[in-house]
């Protein structure tokens, strides 16, 4: 076909395209409004007022005044701690008692002892998180709680204190809030991936003699690693902006023993109204968070 010809040709089918796709992106549109104005906006405005001494109304640019205040503040120090302590312990708590009760409702004979166990660690994500928070600030009680009521009940009176008020106890009272600590997302995450390994591998590893913990370890563990990676991002990214507990909980006492950076920011917004601060912490969240990520995706590689 001559030139002129495949042009004269192609000339309307290009014209055609453009029209269906402009009215795929008009339709698409909103979406991308919503985006932006609920999404990417509130995170350049944070960026931009972190700089400045901001009370909704005005804003005077202040520089780095924000972050140097941040910095040398003795309590960014103690909050820091505190977080460093939550996020581990939510690595460890996240990572591995989901793992075991996925493992080994696996290992059950029969669909419906799976089916009637994965059901009952699922149903638990259908209760609102501020009631499971609720529920154990009433065990830790010190007069009617139950941790308490227990202690007295097994003759261990002694051991009874007001745990969340003690400031030697209420970190670890917070850490342990939610135990069995299996977390229903991640174990979905971690049995649907147990239950996709290739079956035909799993037989040949017994074949060569792996059983029990050994193919735990030579197998199962290797095959979990991009679940793993999902599990810490998620992880990381939750301890780091989750403030309600800490604020239902303790509201970062006794003293200073359970405060937090996101703590600070709320408090330092909705309580201090000191927006542009509060700002300036969130930037530093954000910046923590990427870096976190960025680092947890060069220690867990892998291939897809």
């Amino acid at each position: 076909m001559e030139p002129a010809a495949w042009q004269a040709v192609a000339k309307p089918q290009r014209a055609r395209r453009r029209k269906k796709y402009l009215l795929s992106y008009l339709f698409l549109a909103p979406s991308f409004l919503f985006v932006f104005t609920f999404l990417y906006y509130p995170v350049g405005s944070a960026l931009f007022h972190s700089f400045t001494q901001w009370n909704l109304a005005s804003a005077k640019w202040i520089g780095l005044d924000n972050f140097e205040r941040l910095f040398s503040d003795r309590m960014t120090v103690t909050s820091m701690w505190n977080q460093v302590v939550f996020t581990i312990t939510d690595l460890l708590k996240n990572l591995i008692f989901p793992l075991v009760a996925a493992e080994l409702i696996y290992l059950l004979p029969g669909k419906f002892s799976k089916y009637v166990f994965r059901t009952g660690f699922i149903i638990p994500m259908l209760v609102p998180g501020i009631v499971a928070i609720l529920l154990w600030l009433s065990i830790y009680d010190p007069t009617y709680g139950l941790l308490n009521q227990f202690l007295a009940f097994a003759g261990l009176e002694d051991w009874s204190r007001a745990w969340l008020g003690d400031s030697s106890t209420a970190i670890w009272a917070v850490v342990m809030v939610g135990f069995p600590f299996i977390s229903g997302l991640f174990f979905l995450i971690l049995y649907a991936a147990i239950g996709s390994f290739n079956n035909e591998m799993i037989e040949a590893a017994r074949m060569d003699g792996a059983k029990g913990l050994k193919l735990f370890a030579k197998i199962h563990l290797p095959l979990l690693i991009p679940q793993f990676k999902v599990i810490t991002i998620l992880t990381i990214i939750g301890s780091l902006q989750d403030f309600v507990k800490m604020l239902v909980l303790t509201k970062g006492g006794p003293g200073v023993s359970t405060v937090i950076p996101s703590l600070t920011m709320y408090t330092a917004a909705f309580e201090s109204s000191e927006y542009g601060y509060a700002a300036a912490i969130g930037t530093c969240l954000f910046l923590l968070i990427i870096a976190l990520t960025l680092f947890n995706m060069k220690i867990f590689k892998t291939d897809y």
